[in-house]
């Protein structure tokens, strides 16, 4: 019996590169784009990087014309080499302490404490016990902390240190972040309430998330040591098409685009969109003069039949165990075969690439598969009466 090892051997290749699910780390891994999608997009950015006030750039492109892919681009080839450091959300939510929550848990309540506690306590007034030649580390300085006047006094140290760097310039927002730090041991995780500023124990203090967040951009910018910060927000607009927002919704929705805005207007932070054009529309009826703050727009185009086989041919480079070119173990007029509507969109083009790869080696087919695999691999995941 042959196993699909075997199998994959006999088309020449080591492994499917056609990820099943056309969103997630597998499918992103390969971010070589086509070289007009390429072009297009460096050009903006660099016009960006090259000038003052807001770094905005929306991506605009239906469901599964390659957002995701080219958000991972600006990602990596673009931003990481300027030693911009990149954050992603997914669908954050309308309100501005959503982003604040998913922000801070990317980053882990640990590891964040740890580093700033370096930054302001080790480097400041730090109180060494009798006869304790080396300085403490993180853990064990905690674990110094041992009652509410300990702990109030290393929130006031921290907080006094915090505002004479200049990072953050109101008291508040100062001690919020002293608390984080000095409160790690008994909750050395987030809760979702510490970033709704209406509850006690929030650590976001009610009308100051803008203020807030610019000291959480600056302190970023001082514990990684990089150029700049960039959020790249995927399918941010999902919130607003998907349900019917009432009227504080909206107004939240619209005042976190607007407060992102001027965040980067401010401070080294771009700002980078993934919106369907529904979504775009949508929000520009929202806020007519909101969205002509992204002065760099790109508006992703359909995949030409040559583009289309040069993302196969690259994903299949690296794959092959066999000395081979083009589209092999694929015939060369592969992609042509297939309809428009599968060839000219990136999700569809690799769902039907990995499902005739998995019916070749359950078919246990030999290189070249054929092109009545690649159609029925079609038909099973798109009926073509669906497009009727």
């Amino acid at each position: 019996m042959t196993t699909g090892s075997q199998a994959l051997s006999q088309l020449g290749l080591k492994y499917n590169p056609f990820p099943p699910a056309t969103t997630g780390a597998s499918f992103v891994e390969d971010v070589t784009l086509p070289s007009t999608w390429e072009q297009a997009l460096s050009q903006r950015l660099n016009h960006l990087a090259e000038s003052v006030g807001d770094k905005a750039l929306v991506i605009v492109g239906g469901y599964g014309s390659g957002k995701t892919f080219i958000l991972h681009w600006v990602a990596s080839k673009f931003l990481e080499p300027k030693r911009i450091q990149t954050f992603s959300f997914d669908n954050p939510g309308v309100a501005f302490y959503d982003l604040a929550n998913r922000l801070m848990r990317q980053m882990g309540r640990y590891e964040l404490s740890k580093a700033l506690w370096e930054m302001f306590f080790r480097t400041g007034d730090q109180q060494v016990p009798q006869g304790q030649l080396i300085p403490l580390q993180f853990p064990d300085w905690l674990a110094t902390l041992k009652d509410r006047q300990s702990r109030d006094a290393a929130v006031q140290r921290i907080s006094t240190a915090i505002r004479d760097s200049g990072l953050a310039t109101d008291e508040e927002i100062a001690n919020k972040f002293a608390r984080v730090i000095v409160e790690t041991r008994e909750r050395p995780f987030y809760e979702y309430r510490d970033f709704v500023p209406r509850t006690s124990k929030a650590l976001v203090p009610e009308r100051e998330e803008a203020n807030y967040f610019r000291t959480l951009i600056r302190l970023l910018l001082n514990v990684n040591q990089v150029e700049g910060i960039a959020f790249l927000i995927d399918e941010f607009e999902d919130v607003a098409l998907g349900r019917r927002l009432n009227s504080r919704q909206t107004s939240e929705y619209i005042a976190t685009l607007r407060r992102l805005l001027d965040t980067a207007r401010d401070e080294k932070l771009w700002i980078i969109l993934s919106m369907t054009p529904e979504g775009l529309d949508r929000t520009t009826r929202l806020d007519p003069s909101l969205l002509e703050r992204f002065t760099q727009q790109y508006e992703i185009p359909p995949l030409d039949t040559q583009d289309a086989q040069y993302i196969v041919s690259e994903r299949l480079k690296r794959a092959r165990t066999v000395e081979r070119d083009g589209l092999w173990p694929f015939p060369e007029d592969a992609v042509s075969a297939l309809r428009p509507t599968t060839r000219s969109s990136p999700r569809r083009l690799i769902k039907v690439l990995w499902q005739s790869i998995a019916f070749a080696v359950e078919q246990q087919e030999s290189a070249p598969i054929g092109v009545e695999i690649l159609q029925q691999a079609e038909e099973a995941l798109f009926p073509e009466v669906q497009e009727e």
